[in-house]
């Protein structure tokens, strides 16, 4: 039994996400993706276009392909084992509010495209909401 609990937890470790906090931005170097962690992302509400459009226009730290993140790159970030007092975002991360936001993904069940997923970063959980609805914005952007 000891054995298999020190498997688990190496593989844990193994597969876990490495982010670095360097100035404005967070570094996964697992994923090859580089994260804003700036002012903005505690200051900007937006509907989703309004996100999007934003992420598509940001330039910042010498860079201009940023986008907004999918459901998916949000759970690289999410770390759950955190105190549930706290936010389940990594530690990493410097400007956090307790909010929800935005992600690229839409969801089109029923509804055309009306609605968006958006991470709830207290809980780390996905849900989904109108688009026209506002939100907290944090970019992100491939390192190839």
């Amino acid at each position: 039994m000891k054995i298999l609990s020190i498997l688990f937890i190496s593989a844990i470790l193994l597969f876990a996400t490495k982010l670095t906090k360097s100035g404005d931005y967070v570094i996964d170097d697992t994923h090859k993706l580089m994260w804003q962690d700036s002012m903005d992302n505690v200051k900007i509400r937006v509907i989703h276009d309004e996100a999007i459009e934003y992420c598509d226009k940001l330039s910042a730290n010498g860079f201009s392909d940023w986008r907004l993140p999918s459901t998916t790159e949000y759970a690289y970030i999410i770390d759950k084992s955190r105190i549930k007092k706290q936010i389940m975002i990594n530690k990493a991360f410097k400007y956090v509010m307790r909010d929800d936001y935005w992600a690229s993904d839409r969801t089109w069940i029923r509804n055309f495209g009306r609605y968006a997923y958006y991470i709830f970063i207290k809980s780390g959980s996905i849900y989904y909401q109108n688009r026209t609805y506002e939100k907290f914005v944090r970019c992100v952007r491939d390192m190839k």
